[in-house]
């Protein structure tokens, strides 16, 4: 027997199928975002407005069909079956906020809630009508079936659209709409599941009845779905402007976190990035750390550098500094700035060997000069490494160690690496001690200038002397390879310097008085006064108030001043203005020899003791030898050849027509004991060569 439904009530249940579509889906998108902030009161309105949205849906379907006919409703059922919905919603809510991991999970829910949707339909069908089992058609079942376990799958994947993307207010009325057609379809065809074949009951007059109680219900639901849907869209709506903010916020703090954490002129991390990587390292959770090495990187002269070339040339000496240095470190290492030209890197379970490898490819790298602008500058990088095992590890004294590493490097000559060991502390508190008695060295009078005869080993004539500071201090007799390095660092150098100079000139004054032959006094510079750039002015005031003739002065410089050779060259051509005479010390040690003077005009070439030592066993070394003499000879300049100990090394390089220098000759003495060599040496015929006379 068939049973249709009542045209009028078509429509409004399809209003209410949506309308409850509609605030299902807010409702879904609104608990899968608010999770476990929303609290007991909007929960419990949720519920209501679901469960009556799903027991409206399935009640106005079945008043749709039954408008026409008489009926008594059973109140406890109908009462049940909004309790089922009610239970229906409470599932739903709960099982939102969980995500869907597998097929599995999937399979369930859409089983769970397909049953509780037919559970209802079927409790609100039998409160109105006397269903019989018997009556099932198979048919409207298995597409009701069918119907309900597709509306199912299709809302939990609407969770899983809004919990991965934004939806928007058309998407969410186009599939609103879609559900609600859906759903009225779903409640036709289950409500024709039992009745199709079943006796009609009797007909009515008018189906009032029927239309007012749908009507009624639809306003109840209606007013349910409207309070659930407004305060979940206002939620949302703040939700919105909440997660915007929360964007900002982070996009701010990620901004922060950058300038906060990273070196604004190189690029690279800072010392606060740093330090907190320092600490992840030690707090690996993976315990596959088991120790950490430190390096602290230094550049040697850096200060000289920035005069030279300005600061904004220091800066962009650093940045391709830092490119070089990247250019060698692994990928797995990250290049740190402290500040200044000081960096660092830590290395996770480090091995000597390994930390020994990584600081040469680093030296090498920084051996060829750095292009900036026009001028070619080179600088020599030191640095210091510690490591500790993690169970032993301490944060403070690991950098400390480094630093006292670093400071060891510089000391022993620069250019070169210091792992730290506790013989190491020893040294420092030995630096600190020499750096205190230093401060008062000039005051107390403790400086002494010796002087080592140059002879011409042709003639046998002293035709110079090379002025060499002593300090007998507290301490005891300190040698200059230990003080000199620490005067550099902190910075005493330039007052020292000066007082040897001004001292050496006037004991040449003082023999000049005497009567004595014209000589030359040759005084060493170090690279830190060398490149004063008042230091010439200093040179010319000291010639004028000890009147000794420029040109009996010669200044003795080291390679590593070549640090900006076109800086150098200019500093040097002040000098020779003046009439000073220039000399470069230890020549043929350094990979800037050539490079220096080449570029550099020089008076006198002094060859290294390290290349004298070996030419007596070695053709080779004697070829390299002779090599560099005739090139100082060639570039018009006097040959030194120092550290000549032995009458066979003297023998052998007078032949080369050199002047020599050296313990066979003499070693430094004091003035007046350096004046009496000096006329034994006078007092030798013209021409001849005699044993040395010692004090």
């Amino acid at each position: 027997m068939d049973m249709f439904p009542h045209i009028s009530l078509i429509f409004l249940s399809i209003i209410v199928s949506i309308a409850t579509s509609y605030t299902v889906l807010i409702l879904i998108e609104y608990v899968s975002k608010r999770k476990k902030a929303i609290n007991s009161r909007s929960n419990l309105l949720a519920v209501l407005a679901l469960g009556s949205g799903f027991f409206g849906i399935q009640v106005i379907g079945i008043l749709t069909f039954m408008a026409e006919y008489q009926f008594t409703p059973r109140y406890w059922l109908l009462a049940l079956a909004l309790f089922t919905a009610c239970v229906l919603a409470i599932y739903v809510l709960k099982i939102l906020p969980k995500n869907i991991n597998n097929r599995s999970d999937m399979a369930k829910r859409v089983l769970v809630t397909a049953f509780f949707m037919k559970a209802v339909h079927f409790l609100g069908l039998s409160g109105v009508l006397d269903v019989r089992f018997w009556a099932i058609s198979p048919g409207y079942y298995v597409l009701s079936a069918i119907t309900v376990l597709g509306i199912s799958y299709f809302s939990f994947r609407f969770v899983m659209k809004t919990n991965t993307t934004q939806v928007t207010e058309k998407q969410r009325l186009k599939n609103a709409t879609i559900l609600g057609f859906v759903l009225t379809l779903l409640y036709y065809t289950s409500t024709r599941t039992f009745y199709s074949n079943m006796a009609l009951p009797e007909a009515t007059a008018d189906g009032m009845g029927a239309i007012t109680m749908a009507v009624f219900v639809a306003s109840i639901v209606a007013l349910l779905l409207l309070s659930a849907a407004n305060l979940a869209l206002v939620d949302l709506h703040a939700l919105e402007t909440e997660t915007g903010l929360l964007q900002q916020v982070k996009a701010s703090e990620s901004r922060f976190r950058t300038l906060a954490y990273t070196d604004q002129l190189t690029g690279v991390p800072n010392r606060h990035w740093f330090f907190a990587h320092f600490r992840e390292l030690m707090d690996s959770p993976d315990g596959k750390v088991e120790s950490i090495g430190v390096v602290l990187l230094d550049f040697d002269d850096f200060k000289s550098i920035n005069e030279l070339i300005g600061h904004d040339g220091g800066d962009q000496f650093l940045k391709k500094v830092v490119e070089r240095l990247n250019s060698v470190l692994p990928k797995t290492i990250t290049l740190a700035r402290l500040g200044g030209d000081e960096f660092v890197f830590a290395v996770p379970n480090a091995k000597k060997s390994y930390m020994e490898r990584l600081c040469q490819s680093i030296l090498l790298v920084m051996e060829e000069p750095i292009q900036i602008g026009e001028r070619s500058v080179a600088s020599g990088i030191s640095l210091g490494i510690s490591c500790q095992k993690i169970t032993e590890l301490n944060e403070e004294s690991l950098i400390k160690q480094a630093d006292l590493a670093l400071f060891m490097a510089k000391s022993a000559g620069k250019e070169s690496y210091e792992f730290f060991s506790p013989e190491l502390l020893d040294s420092s508190i030995r630096k600190q001690e020499i750096t205190s008695a230093l401060q008062q060295a000039l005051v107390n009078g403790e400086f002494s200038v010796h002087y080592q005869p140059q002879v011409e080993l042709l003639s046998g004539q002293v035709i110079g002397f090379e002025a060499l500071l002593r300090w007998n201090s507290a301490l005891g007799a300190v040698p200059p390879s230990e003080f000199i390095p620490v005067a550099e660092e902190c910075g005493a150098i330039h007052s020292i310097g000066e007082w040897v100079l001004r001292e050496a000139c006037q004991q040449l004054s003082a023999w000049r008085r005497e009567g004595r032959p014209d000589i030359h006094v040759s005084v060493n510079v170090s690279a830190k006064q060398f490149l004063d750039p008042e230091f010439a002015e200093k040179v010319a005031r000291i010639l004028i108030a000890t009147n000794v003739p420029a040109k009996c002065v010669e200044i003795e410089i080291t390679e590593s001043v070549m640090i900006d050779l076109d800086t150098a060259a200019a500093l040097v051509e002040e000098l020779q203005e003046i009439g000073v005479k220039l000399a470069i010390d230890d020549f043929g040690t350094g990979y800037s020899s050539l490079n220096a003077v080449k570029n550099i005009q020089i008076d006198t070439l002094k060859i290294d003791k390290s290349l004298v030592d070996e030419v007596l066993g070695s053709d080779r070394s004697m070829a390299i030898l002779a090599t560099i003499i005739e090139l100082g000879k060639n570039l018009g300049a006097d040959v030194v050849v120092e550290g000549l100990e032995t009458i066979e090394q003297v023998t052998l390089m007078r032949q080369y027509e050199v002047i020599g220098q050296g313990y066979y000759f003499s070693r430094p003495l004091p003035a007046d004991k350096a004046a009496r060599v000096w006329d034994k040496y006078l007092e030798q015929p013209d021409g001849m060569f005699h044993t040395p006379i010692l004090y």
